[in-house]
């Protein structure tokens, strides 16, 4: 998203960047823009994406973020669930094109790599419609960078781990002062076969009268659960192109998933196939220019190809009978405009109109699923109006107002207004208020069976304050955040089965989520040629159904949401030492919920609370202009037992080594 330069207002204070372990700290004075009144964000630190490459952004915003990832394993689906809301709720885009699915809404995090993302920023509640509507939750924003040095370029780096995993990453750039060009790519595979302790299962030993003398719970493996995930990435950036920026990227995926059995499964992996390949082709393209020193235009066009394939099938006494053969296709194509009009230091007015088409084709090939079949296609339409004022230099003031509409079905206005104010030197306190709405799926409307074309939007109210503080000195920095939130949901769509036998979804639900939200980064340089950082967040997210019972058997309402923790936390510490770096992980949830009821008495009702640490050392190594690295991760230290989803096991302590070398 771009921000016009802000040409008056308040400091922000210098920022201490430490690039290398081996320089000194550099600092930077920048002024707070105008575009960020009120905005509550969480923005991930560049090297945290690049220090972690191994990883998906489904680790990294487990391990780095307050949000909780619902993940089904390793290698396997991976969605948001932000401030309590569904995977649904939280829009995800990548450098200006939103990318969850319309066939389901949702994003899977673990398909997209680490290595690929250059800025991932969090915008929370609100915040959200500043990029785009439907963010019940918020946001996520991924994008990639143009580079910032020149001539040729050559990154590679091998890792092995344990269960049979490999990992390889490549980078080959190009740069001059007008021309940048990025090619990188990925392929991971594993046969992800990891032991565990299954708890599900137990064993009893007899003796030889048939007496049980001891009983036992089994160590099993992760079976069929392998992975084999290629992406290639290709990025350029021209200057000088109608007197703008000219900016090109084209994401290539294709992976091929076991899906692994669950830990109540008895059967015998030989005899079944199950299986997910996903193919898809993103494309995004845009343009901007400066007009002079008050105006910014921009335009973008986006194009999303997705060939998601399902196949289950059963080999018994030689014949092999296929039970699912599901085939889904999806298409995403956008056209958006903006300009941004800054008339005087105290004004930034911003207009934004975003037109998307959007069509799935979704069958299943096998004679069970006969009319399991949908061939549909609709437009959906937006704009945005935005003003910004600064009245006195320390209070910032912000309106937006969005109109969308769908297949010609225009939901009501949606406004949010921000505000920020600086109390003290380093010291922001900052509030806003939101509605918002999200329109169904295509699989909410039209699947088959069960799809409901009668479904509303859901709506949502949102309202934040908190308080943004900055603490600097020569060796010492401290920055942090803290937020509190009151949100409603009304009209959630939730599927439930019918009379007839099948899942159908309706507008239940009425949600009620608020809490509060803390990040915390301090940095010290110690003598020595010591550097350290730490970094913190936690979230407290009670996220309440407040429905009325649907019958008597119903006991739902005042519970907490499904798989929701009311707590989450992580605390990641770095310590570099000339060319060394060692980083500790610690990351923690709260005890899940696995019935709408909160019932504990059965094991299942729950999800016992789980701490996961995970602890890397790295060593680098220069020769002129060539380096290299090697680097030892540790996951899951303590080798702690848990599962996120129940019946999905979650592997133990594993390892991985890497080598780099980079021109």
């Amino acid at each position: 998203m771009f921000s016009p330069p802000l040409q008056g207002g308040v400091r922000g204070g210098s920022l201490l960047l430490f690039p290398d372990s081996t320089m000194r700290p550099v600092s930077i004075t920048a002024a707070r823009r105008l575009s960020d009144t009120g905005v509550q964000k969480t923005t991930l630190d560049t090297a945290v994406l690049h220090q972690n490459v191994a990883l998906s952004m489904a680790d990294i915003l487990t391990r780095h973020s307050s949000l909780f990832i619902k993940s089904y394993g390793r290698a396997t689906e991976s969605t948001a669930e932000f401030r309590g809301t569904s995977p649904s709720h939280t829009q995800v885009l990548w450098n200006g094109l939103k990318i969850n699915s319309p066939m389901l809404g949702t994003v899977d995090f673990s398909t997209i790599p680490a290595y690929f993302v250059d800025e991932a920023t969090l915008l929370h509640g609100a915040s959200s419609l500043l990029l785009t509507g439907g963010g019940l939750g918020g946001a996520v924003d991924l994008r990639t960078s143009p580079l910032t040095e020149t001539g040729p370029g050559f990154q590679y780096i091998q890792g092995y781990g344990s269960f049979d995993t490999y990992d390889q990453f490549l980078r080959l750039t190009y740069g001059t002062d007008r021309f940048s060009s990025s090619t990188r790519l990925v392929y991971s595979r594993s046969e992800n076969d990891f032991p565990y302790t299954n708890y599900d299962k137990k064993v009893d030993e007899r003796d030889a009268t048939g007496q049980i003398t001891n009983s036992y719970h089994p160590v099993e493996r992760n079976r069929s659960g392998y992975f084999r995930d290629f992406h290639a990435l290709q990025d350029f950036h021209l200057t000088g192109v109608g007197g703008g920026t000219l900016a090109a990227s084209v994401w290539y995926t294709r992976s091929r998933r076991g899906l692994p059995f669950l830990s109540v499964d008895y059967r015998d992996d030989t005899q079944f196939h199950n299986e997910q390949l996903l193919q898809g082709i993103r494309n995004a393209l845009s343009w901007q220019r400066p007009c002079g020193e008050q105006w910014h235009i921009q335009t973008r066009g986006g194009y999303t190809y997705q060939d998601l394939a399902y196949d289950y099938s059963t080999n018994r006494a030689s014949t092999t009978t296929v039970i699912t053969a599901s085939r889904s296709y999806s298409q995403q194509a956008l056209l958006q405009g903006r300009a941004d009009f800054m008339p005087s230091e105290a004004w930034l007015l911003t207009a934004d109109a975003t037109v998307t088409w959007n069509h799935v084709r979704s069958h299943d090939r096998t004679p069970f699923h006969i009319g399991d079949n949908y061939d549909r296609g609709r437009m959906e339409t937006a704009l945005s109006l935005a003003a910004k004022y600064r009245p006195v230099p320390k209070l910032s003031l912000s309106a937006v107002l969005r109109e969308e509409a769908y297949s010609g079905d225009f939901v009501p206005p949606i406004p949010a207004v921000f505000a920020e104010y600086q109390l003290l030197k380093g010291l922001i306190l900052k509030a806003s208020a939101a509605r918002n709405y999200r329109y169904p799926t295509m699989d909410d409307l039209y699947f088959r069976p069960g799809g409901n074309p009668d479904l509303r939007p859901e709506r949502g109210f949102t309202y934040d304050g908190g308080v943004e503080f900055t603490l600097r000195r020569p060796s010492f920095s401290l920055h942090g955040n803290l937020s509190a939130f009151d949100s409603y949901i009304t009209d959630w769509i939730l599927w439930t089965p019918n009379a007839k036998g099948f899942w159908q979804p309706s507008n239940l639900k009425r949600v009620h989520s608020y809490g509060l939200e803390t990040n915390l980064t301090t940095e010290l340089q110690l003598p020595a040629d010591w550097h350290v950082t730490l970094t913190g967040n936690y979230a407290f997210t009670p996220s309440i159904n407040k429905n009325q019972d649907l019958d008597e058997a119903d006991t739902s309402y005042g519970k907490q949401l499904v798989y929701v923790p009311r707590h989450s936390a992580n605390v990641t510490a770095t310590a570099r030492w000339r060319a060394w770096q060692l980083t500790y992980l610690w990351h923690t949830y709260s005890e899940r919920y696995t019935t709408t009821s909160n019932e504990v008495s059965r094991i299942t009702g729950r999800l016992r609370p789980y701490y996961m640490t995970d602890l890397t050392l790295e060593r680098q190594f220069h020769w002129g202009s060539t380096s290299a690295a090697i680097k030892g991760a540790i996951y899951n230290l303590w080798d702690a037992e848990y599962v996120t989803v129940l019946s999905r096991p979650m592997a133990g302590r594993h390892f991985e080594i890497f080598l780099e070398i980079k021109l």
